[in-house]
């Protein structure tokens, strides 16, 4: 006597819930700032714990000092730099090591004006978010063709558009000497 075969069910492909346009750009804004970082720093951030370097054999990741659930500053270029993945675990733990190397690198005044602009309330608009991803798009751009520039904007400066005024006088500066 063979016992009957258990049912199996229908199996049905899953469903998967349309994205919308404002995901859409938000990938979109991660993979270009992503690619920015990675042509802009050509290592990994050096971090140091407990007196001793760490082992960098991770994959590199875009790592940032203040979370990128913090819109304000989630595309900022001061925000994002390269990391082995090890280091990015790390500084989930240990953030100060990062922060660290962030205020030897750049300085208190810029650490507090990154800590200050990711205070600050803003809803982005799907205008705003296109704005940003075409005038990072600009940024790349630029970077393709002068690969020893080293842009680190302010996220709100590069929605305004202001990141361009900076090239523009370093260009100048560059024709006069």
């Amino acid at each position: 006597m063979n016992p009957k075969p258990k049912p199996t069910k229908a199996t049905r492909p899953k469903r998967h819930k349309k994205k919308t346009p404002r995901q859409k750009i938000v990938k979109q804004l991660d993979e270009l700032v992503r690619e920015i970082v990675f042509m802009r720093d050509p290592y990994c951030v050096p971090l140091a714990y407990k007196g001793e370097g760490i082992n960098h054999r991770g994959v590199d990741q875009p790592g940032h000092i203040i979370s990128r659930a913090n819109k304000p500053v989630c595309w900022d270029l001061r925000n994002v730099h390269r990391q082995d993945a090890n280091d990015n675990l790390l500084h989930e733990y240990y953030p100060e090591v990062y922060n660290q190397w962030y205020i030897k690198t750049f300085g208190l005044d810029s650490w507090d004006e990154l800590v200050n602009d990711s205070r600050k309330v803003w809803k982005y608009s799907m205008d705003d978010l296109e704005t940003l991803y075409i005038e990072l798009t600009e940024i790349q751009k630029t970077l393709q063709s002068n690969p020893d520039w080293k842009p680190y904007f302010a996220q709100k400066k590069i929605i305004t558009g202001e990141w361009r005024k900076v090239v523009e006088e370093a260009q100048e500066l560059e024709r006069v000497t």
